[in-house]
């Protein structure tokens, strides 16, 4: 560390800048809301907070929802200007952005070029208290789905052989072939003259040289922090299965903002019930399973009395198309496009069962506890942070993952027995709210300056791993 921050003067309060891979007013996602939530929720612990986020776009401030919001190109932490001022002279662009958001403590919430590894590393060469929370999947597995060779879920265990040859076959690869390629030497992927198809072909022959990097690049996010938070149990298996030390891993589940549990409490206007009404939202991309969705409704007779309402967008056309497929000439489902995070209130309200029917390992999702705080019991795939959410019989449907005949079954039976949906939403338990998780992380916030300013200079956060 370089020992470079110092705390400002005249303030009692503690500062934490959230680091994210963009943000409002941009489209976001369940955690750019967790981050504002969390963000907001911190007020009363004496806890201030401000946002910073890369962007494709010039550098920009701004407020949002009370709180400072600085958006830095995604290349800053590349980029350099000579300076005379003692305080910034051989800093980076982005480091500079710290410096100016003045945090006790910085927490990452993403893991992407912009907001990830790179831009952790300075901000702990600043001397500045690191926290991170593990909201996807990325950070421990190259494929980005925990999904082992794309039919049940993984341990998380990095394993060069055994990841190579699940990424390998991820990129199309026939499952004898990427076993071979899972057993050659590491190799480095030469440089950028060559073509494209040489490239792909030497990016391929070096899968276990990327699983390598991703073991390293995981450890180095757990020596330069002082905790990681994980919001699901998986994710904290996961992290202890890849040596991570215990006693950073910090279990912190998702939540929803009290006022969102207050709307959902007050209900919205009664539709005529006449048919059940399913409803999803979120990306419109394979991973998210909407084509589950849309299967299952093919397989559905056209006098069972049930409505699929679609919410989402997506930037794949060719999945976009197998969907707009699956659905022709269905007037039982409803495609409504993309709708604003404000809107999903209204949403909930058109809705009597959430489906999430992902394909990958999700840390919540949010969408979930969304759900519930409207009353809504959730059908969800049995996997990962779903299957921890849903009590199977009790709140809600777990079911394959990737069996539209199951989830066919079920929404079918769903809609012939509206008692059973009601019994179902009566057992919902009341939601875990954003002011649970800003307590949680407060007394984490607090023990980590403490640890920070007990650890001699120049010396990391890894010292109990070593």
């Amino acid at each position: 560390m370089t020992g470079t921050h110092n705390n400002r003067g005249g303030s009692t309060n503690l500062r934490v800048s959230h680091c994210v891979g963009f943000y409002f007013p941009q489209t976001v996602g369940g955690t750019e809301v967790y981050v504002r939530d969390l963000a907001t929720a911190l007020l009363p612990y004496s806890i201030d907070s401000n946002i910073v986020a890369a962007t494709d776009r010039a550098y920009e401030a701004y407020d949002w929802a009370g709180m400072p919001v600085f958006r830095y190109p995604s290349n800053w932490a590349d980029v350099r200007e000579t300076s005379e001022a003692p305080s910034t002279k051989g800093l980076s662009k982005f480091q500079e952005v710290i410096l100016r958001a003045n945090p006790d403590v910085f927490h990452l919430h993403s893991w992407t070029t912009g907001a990830g590894l790179r831009q952790l590393s300075q901000v702990a060469q600043l001397g500045i208290p690191c926290v991170a929370t593990v909201h996807v999947p990325s950070a421990l597995c190259l494929r980005g789905t925990m999904i082992l060779n794309g039919k049940e879920p993984c341990d998380g265990r990095i394993d060069e052989k055994r990841c190579a040859q699940c990424w390998a076959i991820s990129r199309g690869l026939p499952s004898p072939v990427a076993f071979g390629v899972s057993r050659l030497p590491r190799m480095s992927i030469g440089g950028t003259h060559e073509s494209t198809l040489t490239r792909r072909l030497a990016t391929m022959l070096s899968a276990r040289s990327l699983v390598n990097i991703q073991a390293r690049d995981l450890h180095r996010m757990a020596s330069l922090c002082h905790r990681i938070v994980a919001p699901s149990q998986w994710v904290y298996a996961a992290l202890a299965a890849n040596a991570v030390p215990p006693q950073k891993i910090f279990i912190s589940r998702q939540a929803v903002a009290k006022s969102l549990i207050e709307r959902g409490a007050r209900g919205g206007a009664a539709h005529d019930g006449r048919e059940l009404r399913i409803g999803f939202i979120g990306r419109l991309e394979h991973y998210k399973g909407a084509h589950i969705l849309l299967q299952a409704m093919g397989q559905i007779p056209r006098n069972v009395p049930i409505r699929l309402i679609v919410a989402g967008s997506g930037t794949e056309l060719p999945y976009l198309r197998t969907l707009e497929a699956a659905a022709e000439g269905d007037a039982r489902i409803e495609f409504l496009g993309p709708i604003l995070h404000d809107q999903v209130p209204d949403f909930l309200d058109r809705i009597d069962v959430l489906a999430v029917p992902s394909n990958y390992m999700e840390t919540g999702p949010l969408v979930v506890l969304e759900a519930y705080a409207f009353g809504i019991p959730v059908m969800g795939a049995n996997l990962g942070g779903i299957a921890e959410r849903i009590r199977d019989g009790v709140d809600g449907w777990l079911l394959p993952f990737d069996d539209s005949e199951a989830w066919a079954a079920a929404m079918r039976a769903a809609a012939l027995d509206r008692a059973q949906v009601a019994r179902l939403a009566a057992t919902i338990r009341p939601s875990r709210t954003m002011g649970d998780v800003a307590s949680e992380m407060a007394a984490q916030y607090r023990q980590v300056l403490n640890e920070a300013s007990n650890m001699a200079p120049g010396e990391t956060s890894d010292r109990d791993a070593r």
